[in-house]
């Protein structure tokens, strides 16, 4: 009997897959009230009736068409002060896994959201749980739109409707995993700086002026993107001045 090659992986070394679930970030967080819980538990389903996006937004994903899924870990190692770096490995996995698929002009809109050709291909959603200045636990949600072919929500695109073809779930779930892998050894390995690297290379709009919506004041303005902080903030350069935002007090506009 072989072993499942997502099985070999650290992270999907335990696997669940469900035929439907409200939001499988909610099963993660049941799954960390079991003392039994494994780091790498990875929970998929087929149909997420009520999945989450950043700022409380739902995710659209017909049933059966779609990845969606959270990853359980225990990044002990991580301050929090650099929380941050679990969206840039997971951002980077998205695109890495992308580029393997025959996808390779992938961008990150800051700060988790994926984008093809101007259009959301997918999404991520992260929560921890924090003890001692330290991250306890974390879970990483994805939504990464396969082989659906039309949506609701506008400027919205899938690999199906870029590649012009179907692909087997199972095989793209196995090619972002592996690519999940590989980033969070790095973290764990010290590696930020070629992280932080490889994530502002991805980065959507670098050195581009872009007009935004201080949410704070409730006022537009632009400004050019320079990057992000350790924080995870947005660096604009605002009248040949350096300010930083976080996701909270900023909106894109154009």
């Amino acid at each position: 009997m072989h072993k499942d090659p997502i099985q070999s992986l650290f992270i999907g070394s335990r696997l669940l897959q469900l035929p439907s679930c409200h939001s499988t970030n909610a099963v993660a967080a049941d799954l960390l009230a079991e003392s039994s819980t494994v780091e790498g538990t990875v929970i998929v389903t087929e149909n997420q009736t009520a999945g989450k996006g950043q700022r409380g937004n739902s995710w659209e994903s017909q049933p059966g068409k779609n990845l969606t899924l959270s990853i359980i870990l225990k990044p002990g190692f991580l301050p929090i002060a650099k929380q941050f770096e679990l969206t840039v490995i997971s951002s980077l996995a998205l695109t890495s896994a992308l580029e393997d698929l025959g996808m390779p002009a992938s961008k990150i809109k800051w700060p988790n959201d994926i984008y093809y050709n101007g259009s959301k291909i997918a999404g991520i959603l992260i929560e921890n749980t924090v003890r001692a200045n330290r991250l306890e636990w974390s879970i990483i949600g994805i939504g990464l739109n396969v082989n659906q072919s039309s949506f609701e929500t506008p400027m919205a695109t899938s690999v199906k409707l870029e590649l012009n073809k179907e692909l087997k779930l199972k095989r793209v779930l196995q090619t972002l995993l592996l690519r999940l892998n590989g980033h969070y050894k790095c973290l764990k390995s010290g590696g930020y700086d070629e992280l932080r690297s490889k994530y502002t290379d991805r980065l959507m709009w670098l050195n581009e002026q872009r007009t935004f919506q201080n949410n704070l004041l409730n006022k537009p303005f632009s400004g050019v993107i320079q990057g992000v902080s350790e924080e995870g903030k947005l660096i604009i350069n605002l009248n040949n001045k350096r300010e930083v935002f976080d996701s909270k007090a900023l909106t894109f506009l154009h």
